[in-house]
């Protein structure tokens, strides 16, 4: 049983405002000047005049955390501060290193900070350091280069875009690769490119490209600062690039830190417009060798053709010299068919006339036209003819023959 009462008058009763009064000497006897203190911002919220609330948590992980507030002028400064170092600024989930002075809170009687200043150089170191552990996990599992074995494409003209859609990147990106004349193909993805949820979900963006017929995958925002890209140095992301079936191209939009996803991907560059142009420019490339090869099949074909046209002209003349010889040879031919045909008329005709006139001797020197003129053809019995006198004996009975008959005798005494 708890005893409320006091034990003794010696004891002291404070009021709650006495306490605090305590505390606070306490406190401030305790943390008489300005303190560094690291942790890590969560709950961060603004106000309409600039102020500032956060609690600053143990990076331990033991759950220890103390509430920060600062002013708006103070704050403005801080802003000012951490934008020129190119750190930006600050959110939740951040590591930092602030200066503040330890008070109590008037209304709860809580420890506060109230904040000086931020450390930007240990933003930047913590950012580094996280980035290097990343990169060494992505190492040991071979993922770090996963993405850069992918052949890029010669014509990578199908486009899986990942950005904020409707944001200066988006449209820059898309209004150059419209002006190039090249017919693209974009499939654009939103996703959350800045903020506490945009690792996840540039991560969801582009496994749901992993699935689409593309040829490549784009993933861009524009300009900020170093805090700004901390969603591209998460494991998240990086490991979303290393698992996409095809070549990633990342261009964040950071002229001078390289993030995560620039080791990882198979191509990196530094502003969206730069990503639409390298892929203009790979387009372009097999285009002009396109155009290359095409000049040389028009150049060689009018080669062939003039080859082709000599060699036909040359043909035609032969054929038209063969023409004129085949002419002339049948003008020689037919003149030569008139020449022999009047030749062997004549020849005709001369043999005729010799034909007739051997007729006529023949006909002269026949036996018909001796006896006519007085010759008689004197025919032994048995019809052969007596040539000489010496041929007849007396008493063989001859035959003579006549132009107008044959007559019979007999030898009376021989020559």
């Amino acid at each position: 049983m708890t005893n409320t009462a006091p034990r003794s008058s010696a004891e002291t009763t404070l009021t709650v405002a006495e306490l605090h009064a305590r505390l606070v000497t306490a406190v401030t006897g305790a943390f008489p000047a300005p303190v560094w203190v690291r942790g890590e911002v969560s709950g961060l919220r603004r106000t309409s005049r600039g102020a500032v609330f956060f609690r600053l948590v143990d990076p331990g992980g033991g759950g220890q955390a103390v509430e920060v507030a600062a002013r708006g002028r103070v704050m403005h400064d801080i802003d000012r501060t951490l934008e020129a170092s190119g750190v930006g600024a600050i959110r939740d989930g951040v590591e930092m290193r602030v200066r503040a002075v330890v008070g109590l809170d008037p209304a709860r009687s809580v420890v506060r900070l109230t904040l000086l200043g931020i450390d930007p150089e240990f933003i930047a170191g913590r950012l580094a350091l996280d980035r290097q552990r990343v990169l060494a996990r992505l190492e040991a599992d071979g993922s770090l280069h996963a993405n850069r074995r992918h052949p890029l494409p010669l014509v990578p003209l199908r486009i899986g875009l990942v950005t904020s859609r409707g944001s200066a990147a988006h449209a820059d990106f898309i209004d150059h690769l419209r002006r190039s004349g090249f017919r693209f193909g974009v499939r654009t993805v939103h996703a959350a490119t800045q903020g506490e949820k945009a690792a996840g979900s540039v991560a969801r963006a582009l496994r749901r490209l992993a699935s689409e017929p593309i040829d490549v995958a784009v993933v861009v925002r524009g300009g900020g600062s170093r805090l700004d890209l901390v969603p591209f140095d998460s494991e998240e992301v990086a490991r979303a690039v290393a698992e996409m079936p095809v070549p990633v191209i990342v261009g964040v939009g950071h002229e001078t830190d390289r993030c995560v996803v620039d080791e990882v991907a198979a191509v990196s560059v530094k502003t969206p417009t730069a990503a639409a142009e390298w892929l203009v420019a790979r387009v372009g490339d097999y285009a002009g060798r396109i155009e290359v090869a095409r000049r040389l099949i028009r150049e060689e074909a009018r080669s062939v053709c003039a080859r082709a046209q000599r060699h036909l002209d040359h043909s035609a003349a032969v054929l038209g010299t063969a023409r004129a010889s085949l002419a002339r040879h049948a003008e020689m031919l037919a003149e030569l068919r008139s020449s022999i045909g009047a030749e062997a008329r004549r020849a005709v005709a001369r043999q005729r006339e010799m034909l007739e006139g051997l007729a006529e001797m023949m006909d002269a020197l026949g036996v018909e036209s001796t006896l006519r003129r007085g010759f008689a053809i004197v025919t032994a019995g048995d019809g052969s003819v007596v040539r000489s006198a010496a041929d007849v004996r007396p008493g063989q009975r001859l035959s003579i023959r006549f132009a107008d008959g044959t007559v019979g005798v007999e030898v009376e005494r021989g020559a």
